[in-house]
């Protein structure tokens, strides 16, 4: 069993705020572990998501999703070129990833989860989408130099989340997958690290 909301929500303000409390002592123009980002455009993408949660929360409703946990995290690949041309701009203006979640965290306690917001890849459940910013909160954390320590139960949210989209395509690799640790998985998973043997066909399964 799984996660309930509550502690998808918690997990995930945990980790927003891990990152919030490690800004101070961020070198924003090291290289990251993203090639061709700075850490300060991996700060200027993550400062952009609970922005853009306020904005989907505000013109949720109860319509049926249609967006899966597991099509929208791999439906990051296709967006890769809009997603580093974003955060090369958002680089340039004065995003501020703590006062953003001064406004987000309170509308994120508030929120719940059932409903349906709509996102660029289109509608999803409010709690799968919660999911999906948990793994960006936690593999972008990692991305950064000096990288942050994931809470850890977004951590094993992420871990499950990521197996969800490679169970998608290769049920058959989940047993070879769940025997890696947390973080070589979420490495190779998202194309931060080697493929392990038996998974080279099947990673990344998202970027």
């Amino acid at each position: 069993m799984g996660p309930d909301t509550d502690e998808i929500r918690d997990a995930l303000i945990r980790q927003w705020e891990a990152i919030d409390r490690a800004m101070p002592a961020i070198d924003l123009d090291r290289p990251s572990r993203i090639e061709g980002w700075r850490n300060r455009e991996v700060v200027a993408h993550l400062s952009v998501q609970p922005v853009l949660l306020v904005r989907f929360i505000a013109k949720s409703s109860s319509r049926a999703p249609q967006v899966s946990l597991e099509s929208n995290l791999a439906g990051t690949r296709p967006l890769a070129a809009v997603i580093d041309a974003a955060a090369r701009d958002a680089a340039i203006d004065e995003y501020t990833f703590g006062k953003n979640l001064l406004t987000a965290l309170p509308v994120l306690a508030a929120a719940d989860l059932a409903v349906t917001v709509t996102t660029l890849q289109g509608p999803i459940r409010l709690a799968d989408y919660v999911i999906t910013r948990c793994v960006e909160a936690v593999v972008h954390g990692c991305d950064l130099i000096e990288p942050v320590e994931p809470d850890q139960t977004a951590l094993a949210i992420t871990v499950e989340a990521l197996l969800s989209v490679l169970v998608e395509e290769h049920p058959e690799l989940l047993d070879v997958a769940r025997a890696l640790p947390s973080r070589t998985w979420i490495d190779a998973a998202t194309g931060r690290g080697a493929p392990p043997p038996g998974l080279e066909a099947a990673l990344p399964v998202m970027t």
